[in-house]
């Protein structure tokens, strides 16, 4: 009778380790490999809460879902000070940042002009100290820039801010500048800017605004030049052009995907599929789709479906 009992009792057991064994293997996957048991994490994507950055999520949460990875949706989930230190718990997985706002708000360094340098030294930090890892960045540079209607920058004969200032000796009664107080004050605004090309605004003709009606004062003709942001959705909405900062004054803000290192070593040919985004990405082509949110009221995400469609990415 004893006998009977302990039989039933191994047999409850065995059938126990069977369905503990089912359960657990559920949440993994095995390595081939090795033979060892690894864990696949869903990819929490996020972004910054605002039209570039919202397009930005969308197309590598959307990328990935298409190519079969399991992930989370946590795009617009707020700006640098909240989003940094959610990376660096684990709490998110992948997003996109500037490099320019890496160096210098994170880490305290001097302003660079070089993409690549800035790249390099962005880089190499990250790594080091937080074990996040920094993709391919995009050619688009959302920096501060100087911009005209295009119209009359032909008309001027002014491609680069050192065609303005020559045009600006000239005529220094001719040239009525739309800025914000911060940038006529910053020393990596209007004051850098003079002392680097060597001339001065006349002050007499400089407006101060909130930024955001820089751009329909120079569409207006309240302004010749106006200052704004180099990939914003207004440029090519309202015809303007970007001057070409031909000296290299203005640090540079190139958006790349940054990735915690744990979840490339999960994902090894994760870097590849994302690193198809950033050498579409350049000034033209980000203002564009920025535009076709801020302008043309479609949805981020859609705009970044179209966009996936539109390269191959996806399929349709």
């Amino acid at each position: 009778m004893k006998n009977s009992k302990f039989k039933k009792l191994k047999m409850i057991m065995s059938m126990v380790l069977v369905f503990s064994l089912i359960f657990a293997f559920a949440g993994c996957s095995q390595d081939t490999d090795s033979g060892d048991v690894v864990e696949q994490p869903t990819i929490r994507v996020t972004s910054k809460a605002w039209t570039e950055q919202l397009i930005l999520g969308s197309m590598v949460l959307q990328l990935l879902e298409a190519n079969g990875y399991p992930v989370e949706d946590r795009t617009g989930l707020g700006e640098t000070p909240v989003i940094t230190p959610a990376l660096h718990a684990g709490e998110v997985d992948i997003y996109w940042e500037y490099t320019g706002t890496t160096l210098m708000t994170l880490m305290g360094h001097e302003q660079v002009s070089d993409p690549e340098t800035t790249y390099e030294l962005v880089k190499e930090w990250d790594s080091e100290e937080n074990n996040i890892t920094w993709l391919d960045y995009a050619p688009a540079n959302n920096t501060y820039t100087l911009m005209m209607r295009e119209e009359h920058a032909q008309e001027l004969g002014i491609e680069t801010i050192s065609d303005l200032v020559a045009y600006m000796e000239e005529n220094p009664e001719s040239i009525r500048l739309a800025t914000d107080v911060e940038f006529l004050e910053r020393v990596d605004g209007i004051p850098g800017l003079e002392e680097l090309y060597d001339f001065e605004f006349n002050r007499d003709k400089v407006m101060t605004m909130a930024i955001g009606l820089t751009y329909g004062a120079l569409r207006d003709d309240k302004a010749d030049v106006a200052m704004g942001f180099g990939t914003d959705g207004r440029i090519p909405a309202f015809g303007f052009i970007n001057l070409e900062d031909d000296k290299g004054f203005f640090p540079v803000y190139n958006p790349a995907p940054l990735v915690r290192q744990e979840v490339l070593d999960a994902y090894p040919d994760l870097a590849e599929v994302i690193n198809q985004l950033p050498p579409l990405l350049d000034n033209e082509t980000l203002a564009n789709l920025n535009k076709t949110v801020d302008v043309d009221q479609n949805e981020p995400e859609e705009v970044a479906r179209q966009f996936l469609i539109d390269n191959g990415l996806i399929e349709e």
